[in-house]
């Protein structure tokens, strides 16, 4: 039975752990000496009640600090490399240096909402603040399991709500193209980095594909000849993403490997690309290296693309570039709108669920997808849609599909938009390819 003893001015208490061993306690959960026998008596009387539950915690163990059980908890994980250098980031980067030196035991939900609260004042995204809280709750949930405290201090922001009510549309629609929009971004695309990129764009609408999914397609994941009546197709296997600095291919987000149907026009196309170059993959950078979507591509070739970018006079070792006029009705979108524009485009076409699901690379849950399946006939008439679109965005139109050629103070103005915590000095451009001309439709006299 618990008791307490004297310790010098203090008291200690006194238990028998899941071991059968007497364990002492000098020191309550906030870290207070008892100054009390009763108090000293009471808190070991509880740690021996935790004992008889199963849900007894060593005090010991609560000490040690979140940086020392973030080195184990890493060691122990067994994740894919892109979940690994994710949970790596944002604790180098977010949570250890706030928590780093804090006990296990010591956090608390108060606190840690408190610190949640400073990260959001401080403008980091939603997104951003989601992933930390995910990682950091689920370190702390494998902390509970570990019995290095009795509970998970990380709310679970899916169950209740606290604070504020927030519209589940306040954070904005995401941008996504039509047909005919996605080929004004192409066809800007083609002007800035070519053949390549253009197509790359329409891949991206015309099959839901990924950015790193786009970006890791290597030429023999390709079957463009429709030789048995099944379909062109792209066998997709694997995502380009960076893996401890360095870009290399990995198996496919959520392990959705899966073959899509593409209709005639699109395999056209892919094949006129695999034969201006001799790389492994399908698409490059402009000079024929390897593709690397990181933020170079993202400020030199997508935003460009999307929201135009003025003329750029020649300067030493450049040429002068002409500008880009931006693509009306999908300003600040991102390479992922292309992915929603797919899904949209197949919805209202009202295309069977399973096919679609299965398309994106996604499961579909429940009885339904337990009992449903893709046919090749579904196959084939979303490759029939897709064909219909893709002739009808090349129609001619009277509509307007870009707006008026941005100047040089526009665009400084659109830079800083993007990180208004730390604006960004305009970036020089690069050397791009030489512009080609042309872009595949009738539709749009630029």
């Amino acid at each position: 039975m618990a008791y307490a003893e004297k310790r010098g001015k203090r008291w200690r208490g006194r238990y028998k752990q899941p071991n059968g061993r007497w364990g002492s306690v000098t020191r309550d959960e906030h870290g207070q000496p008892f100054r009390t026998k009763r108090q000293a008596a009471e808190y070991a009387h509880a740690l021996e009640t935790d004992v008889r539950r199963g849900s007894y915690v060593s005090p010991r163990d609560g000490r040690v600090t979140v940086a020392a059980w973030a080195a184990l908890w890493l060691e122990s994980l067994d994740v894919s490399p892109l979940t690994l250098r994710d949970y790596r980031s944002r604790l180098r980067a977010v949570i250890l240096p706030e928590w780093g030196h804090v006990a296990v035991g010591d956090i608390t939900p108060v606190g840690y909402s408190i610190w949640e609260k400073k990260l959001r004042d401080e403008g980091y995204a939603e997104n951003s603040i989601s992933g930390v809280r995910s990682t950091f709750r689920t370190m702390m949930e494998d902390a509970r399991t570990s019995k290095l405290r009795a509970d998970n201090p990380i709310p679970d922001r899916k169950v209740g709500r606290r604070g504020r009510y927030k519209s589940k549309h306040s954070g904005g629609e995401r941008v996504y193209p039509t047909p005919r929009q996605a080929l004004y971004v192409a066809r800007n695309a083609l002007e800035l980095r070519g053949l390549g990129m253009y197509a790359m764009v329409l891949t991206g609408y015309y099959t839901g594909l990924r950015i790193g999914e786009l970006a890791g397609l290597t030429r023999d994941r390709l079957k463009l000849d429709d030789e048995d009546g099944t379909g062109a197709r792209i066998l997709l296997e694997y995502q380009s993403q960076y893996v401890e600095g360095k870009p290399a291919l990995v198996p496919a987000k959520y392990g959705s490997a899966r073959g899509l149907i593409i209709h005639p026009s699109l395999a056209e196309l892919l094949k006129q690309v695999l034969g201006s170059h001799d790389s492994q993959f399908v698409f490059t950078a402009p000079k024929g290296g390897r593709l690397l979507i990181g933020g170079d591509f993202y400020t030199y070739t997508w935003r460009p693309i999307v929201e135009g970018r003025p003329p750029l006079p020649a300067v030493r070792g450049r040429r002068a570039q002409p500008g880009l006029r931006p693509v009306l009705g999908v300003t600040g979108m991102d390479p992922h709108g292309l992915r929603h524009g797919h899904k949209v485009a197949l919805d209202e076409a009202g295309h069977p669920r399973v096919a679609v699901e299965e398309r994106m690379g996604h499961t579909l849950q429940g009885v339904e997808g337990t009992y449903s399946h893709t046919t090749l006939a579904m196959e084939l008439d979303i490759a029939k849609s897709l064909q219909e679109l893709w002739e009808a965005s090349l129609s001619p139109t009277l509509e307007r599909g870009y707006g008026p050629m941005p100047t040089v103070e526009e665009q400084e103005k659109l830079i800083s938009q993007f990180s208004p915590k730390r604006p960004r000095k305009v970036p020089r451009q690069r050397h791009p390819s030489p512009a080609m001309e042309g872009g595949g439709g009738v539709g749009d006299s630029r």
